[in-house]
């Protein structure tokens, strides 16, 4: 069926029963789009004939800024006072209600209406083209659902008079009469498809310390509407990450948002996961490498929920005496983003070697997983009581070369923090499935590492925790209002959920605060008193030696035999001593005092 011709009709557009073409939207796979240079008195959206569409409000409602209006079918009026340069879009796609998005093209958008005043103001315009004749208000749809790039974009934060930011190093950065461009783009999963609150990810043009964070183009503005623990979540999560002293845990900021003039509410600027300088500091690994001398890393990946096309999939292994069905483990690759075969076939067998080990309950684990970011990964989704852990958004990552293991790190996506009990291990409710952590925990090494870690923890890291939480509170809690304000009664998109309230804080913080008291209490009964003893020293590192590599993947020590003094003797496959390899011949090389099979 073609789509109908929609008209903005109106005393002030051509009268209620004319169709002018200057009023017509014009329409494009179901979205249709009308620029106003005035928006005007009492108006309704319908067709020609006012029956195959017929759209007003649900009841009479002032259309007094940029923002989302729920329509009705032949509904009341909506009346506008007067707005200038206005661009009109809904969709349509025959049923009886939409939403009216309403957006002013003017850049003078400070200050935005709606925003609290008392933190960073992040500003972001998307257009329609290159020229900038339009906005593109598609990003800011509640029914945004795809992950592609809005390239037409353009930013700049406003530091706003915030005082204990800029005593962290945070500056504005851009204006309004000089913003920098970016790409946006929407993010995540459930938290995409289910709020109208969207996350993003942003691409800058060139490299910032945003609010004081590492020097980065990439940078996520995640919105946490799901967060019914005043937000809570990820930061109490960042934080133990940061104390507990795992390889590298992202940093946040929060701000008031406004794209294309609209306020959409507190997010939270966060560091994106990257292999580069200040964040995931390894050897960067471009995508499709067959290069046997350069496979063995770096690599980061995900311990994911959701199938993906850049995937490896198995089945998990569960150690004797495990009572739990297994699930599906699910490496999906994050850094490269495309494998070769001989990268596809290396990550495969590592985790086929780790998901061996410990459905068998071997200390050859060790092997390959570090010990102690594996205990200390461990011990904060623990303390917050994530239930999601090691289910989704579980992160590992792998340096290149001989000698060299797999990190649990960086921490992301706390979203089921403070979900699970404070008298039991989170693993034991975790609805969703825990790959591997219910077998580790019947490890004894792995038990005494993380009784030792803990007894350290707590007696030398810990303390300070609800300090930054009461500072954290009070910060956010004007912002949190004003968010409250935005999304209340905001429409929900198909087969979603409201925006959570974080309005009152002072009772979102208690609620936070008295779990991880009671979590921590339970915890000194099942892991260590560690209130019995004095400051505990960290425990030293396990020294377990890394898994050799593989005999198709290529040491540092074939590049380095030739370079030596010591004496180098080589091997063929049975033992014979040979004179010297051909190339593509595997090897058994003697150097000195190691021993290595080598492919030359």
């Amino acid at each position: 069926m073609a789509a109908p011709e929609v008209y903005l009709r109106g005393v002030k557009y051509g009268n209620w029963s004319n169709t002018e073409p200057r009023y017509r939207f014009t329409e494009q796979d179901g979205t249709y789009t009308l620029h106003v240079e005035r928006l005007e008195g009492e108006f309704k959206i319908a067709s020609g004939d006012w029956s195959t569409v017929d759209f007003g409000a649900s009841s009479t409602r002032r259309v007094t800024e940029s923002g989302e209006y729920d329509m009705t079918w032949a509904g009341a009026n909506f009346y506008c006072d007067g707005l200038d340069d206005v661009t009109l879009s809904f969709q349509y796609d025959g049923s009886r209600q939409s939403t009216l998005t309403v957006s002013t093209n003017s850049h003078n958008q400070d200050p935005a209406y709606g925003l609290s005043g008392t933190l960073p103001v992040m500003y972001i315009n998307v257009y329609k083209d290159a020229a900038h004749s339009a906005f593109d208000n598609e990003v800011i749809s509640k029914d945004l659902d795809h992950k592609n790039y809005f390239e037409f974009s353009e930013y700049w934060i406003d530091l706003n008079g915030c005082e204990w930011m800029e005593k962290e190093g945070a500056e504005s950065i851009g204006s309004a009469e000089t913003p920098l461009p970016l790409e946006i783009k929407a993010r995540g999963n459930w938290t995409r498809r289910g709020f109208s609150k969207k996350p993003y990810k942003i691409k800058l043009g060139e490299k910032q310390k945003m609010l004081g964070m590492s020097n980065s183009k990439h940078y996520t503005l995640l919105a946490h509407a799901d967060d019914v623990f005043g937000y809570m979540r990820n930061y109490v999560g960042f934080n133990l990450g940061k104390r507990i002293g795992l390889p590298w845990t992202p940093s946040q900021q929060p701000v008031e948002l406004v794209i294309n003039g609209d306020y959409r509410g507190l997010y939270f600027l966060t560091e994106g996961i990257r292999v580069e300088k200040g964040r995931i500091e390894i050897s960067e690994l471009e995508d499709n490498v067959s290069d046997p001398k350069m496979v063995s890393g770096g690599y980061v990946v995900e311990l994911d929920n959701y199938d993906e096309e850049n995937q490896i999939r198995m089945e998990e292994r569960v150690a004797p005496g495990v009572n739990i069905n297994p699930d599906i483990l699910r490496i999906t690759w994050d850094t490269p983003e495309e494998y070769s075969e001989l990268q596809e076939r290396f990550v495969t067998d590592q985790f086929s070697a780790i998901n061996d080990c410990i459905g068998y309950n071997s200390d050859a684990t060790w092997s390959y997983l570090d010990l102690d970011d594996a205990a200390r990964y461990y011990l904060v989704e623990e303390i917050i009581s994530h239930v999601e852990a090691y289910h989704g958004s579980t992160y590992l990552f792998r340096d290149r070369g001989e000698g060299q293991k797999w990190h649990f790190s960086p921490l992301w996506d706390c979203g089921n923090a403070f979900v699970g009990p404070t008298d039991d291990f989170f693993y034991r409710h975790a609805i969703f499935g825990a790959t591997w952590i219910p077998s580790m925990r019947v490890n004894d090494k792995f038990n005494a590492k993380v009784r030792d870690t803990w007894m350290w923890f707590m007696t030398s890291c810990y303390d300070g925790l609800e300090a930054d939480i009461e500072k954290y509170a009070d910060h956010i809690a004007e912002a949190a209002k004003t968010d409250r304000k935005r999304w209340k009664n905001s429409p929900v998109p198909q087969g979603g959920a409201a925006v959570s309230d974080n309005s009152d804080m002072a009772a979102r913080k208690k609620t936070v605060l008295d779990h991880l008291r009671a979590k921590l209490g339970w915890m000194k009964c099942a892991i260590g008193d560690y209130t019995a003893s004095g400051k505990v020293p960290e425990p030293e590192r396990d020294d377990t030696p890394a898994a050799p590599l593989p005999d198709y993947v290529l040491s540092e020590l074939h590049d380095a035999i030739q370079e030596t003094d010591a004496p180098v003797e080589y091997y063929d496959l049975t033992g014979v001593r040979i004179s010297s390899p051909e190339k593509g011949n595997i090897v058994i090389v003697r150097c000195g005092y190691n021993i290595r099979k080598v492919i030359f």
